[in-house]
């Protein structure tokens, strides 16, 4: 019970319950980063899947000519032959670089993230991690002018594309933040402030 668990704890001394705090406070963060890892993993696979889906049916599977029935499906779905610019080879062009950008960008991310999950396995140290060669690419910058002219589920699966890079270089700037310091300095005081009570 918690009570007897609490009444062994208070007859440790307070290094032993300092050191018993800040591995059940590493043990549910570890716990945590490998929820929010594989989440984040998931969500990447799900959207890269999603986008290969879209362009691959917009842009007529790898430019296929498309039979007026599919041309009707994809009108009514928001595909390339809905699109007021589908006849602007400018426009056709910036479609198909803003299909590589996202791509890119999603390929940094599921790279990262397997990093972080081989890390989590034990099979990489943290300190591979931190190594400029395997820190999280960049997100390849989107010509807004040009994005805003594109079909609208492009526009969406890159917007949400970016928002996920956004979050995982977050995670990745955090790992060699001082802020990540100053949260484990903030843990421990608690846990000492835990103890002495």
């Amino acid at each position: 019970s918690k009570l007897g668990q609490s009444r062994v704890a208070e007859r440790l001394p307070r290094t032993a319950r300092s050191s018993m705090h800040a591995a059940m406070t590493s043990k549910a963060s570890e716990t945590l980063n490998k929820a929010l890892i594989a989440a984040l993993y998931a969500e990447a696979l799900l959207l890269a899947d999603e986008a290969r889906a879209w362009f691959d049916h917009a842009m007529g599977e790898g430019g296929k000519t498309l039979t007026p029935g599919a041309q009707a499906d994809q009108a009514m779905d928001g595909g390339l032959f809905s699109w007021a610019g589908r006849h602007d080879p400018s426009l056709r062009i910036a479609l198909s670089c803003e299909s590589l950008r996202l791509t890119t960008r999603l390929m940094h991310i599921i790279a990262w993230l397997l990093l972080q999950r081989a890390i989590i396995a034990g099979e990489v140290s943290e300190n591979i991690a931190r190594e400029s060669s395997n820190r999280l690419g960049p997100s390849p910058t989107s010509d807004s002018h040009l994005l805003s002219g594109l079909p609208y589920e492009a526009q969406r699966l890159v917007e949400n594309s970016q928002r996920l890079h956004a979050r995982v270089a977050r995670m990745d700037g955090a790992l060699d933040s001082p802020a990540s310091d100053a949260a484990q300095s903030v843990h421990d005081m608690l846990g000492r402030l835990q103890s002495s009570l």
